[in-house]
């Protein structure tokens, strides 16, 4: 009889055990985390607790706040993040934080469906007398922010690619705009810079001189160009002259 006591003692004992171990991993705790993607804070995360269904999102400093369990699965997602779920374990509850780390790339939805509201149930919440909640940690209930799906400037520090766009193409039109007009002006002061050439020296210099026909002489000119005139814009006349004088020459032998 006494065999019998001891062991229904035992029994007992080791139910209790297994019961208090239970609620111990079962445990609701509040963990402060924060989302970055290397040294860069993350903001608009979206934070769920696939266990409990509680949601929470990351402020403007990457900070947040959720309540989970031992054994609890979280779930880190955004659109131009890869999606990460982390399993809560005994070194996140006995250390209350939670620092996730994602990287960049884009999650593809196949399908969007809205289920049932989630809500914070803080009737199983195990908080010490006193405790005051920080309305900067604890995200507000608030509708899905639609503009982050829609608008490619979100989350972008108000950066406005379109109006970028548009700059640069101005830029660029404005340079070959400016391009163009140069390449008119240097066109037009060339053919001044020929005239007067040709009013300066006269045409019986070309002609008596050069041996250059008449009707031939704008032709020499240009020929004179292509071989280097523009250089002797701003020379004097004598070293202009001894340039013609010498392309004449090659000028004439190309017409034998």
């Amino acid at each position: 009889m006494k065999l019998k006591s001891k062991n229904i003692f035992v029994t007992i004992v080791f139910l209790v055990f297994v019961y208090s171990n239970s609620l111990a991993q079962k445990k609701i705790v509040m963990l402060n985390g924060t989302v970055r993607s290397d040294s860069i804070v993350l903001q608009d995360i979206n934070i769920i607790n696939l266990t409990s269904n509680i949601g929470a999102s990351s402020d403007r400093n990457g900070n947040y706040t959720i309540y989970a369990s031992l054994g609890d699965s979280i779930l880190f997602s955004s659109v131009v993040y890869k999606q990460r779920i982390i399993k809560i374990s005994k070194s996140h509850v006995e250390s209350k934080t939670l620092v996730v780390y994602l990287e960049q790339g884009i999650n593809e939805l196949d399908e969007v469906e809205i289920g049932q509201k989630m809500r914070l149930n803080l009737g199983k919440v195990s908080l010490p007398k006193g405790a005051v909640f920080d309305n900067d940690n604890i995200s507000s209930k608030k509708a899905p922010n639609s503009r982050k799906f829609t608008d490619p400037t979100y989350g972008n520090s108000g950066v406005n690619f379109s109006e970028i766009s548009k700059l640069l193409t101005n830029n660029i039109f404005q340079k070959r705009k400016a391009r163009k007009e140069e390449e008119r002006n240097i066109k037009k002061q060339k053919q001044i810079f020929l005239e007067n050439i040709y009013n300066d020296v006269g045409v019986d210099f070309f002609t008596v001189h050069l041996n250059i026909k008449e009707e031939e002489i704008y032709l020499f000119l240009y020929y004179c160009e292509d071989n280097g005139l523009s250089d002797f814009y701003n020379s004097d006349e004598f070293l202009i002259k001894d340039f013609i004088i010498k392309q004449s020459k090659k000028y004439n032998q190309t017409k034998e």
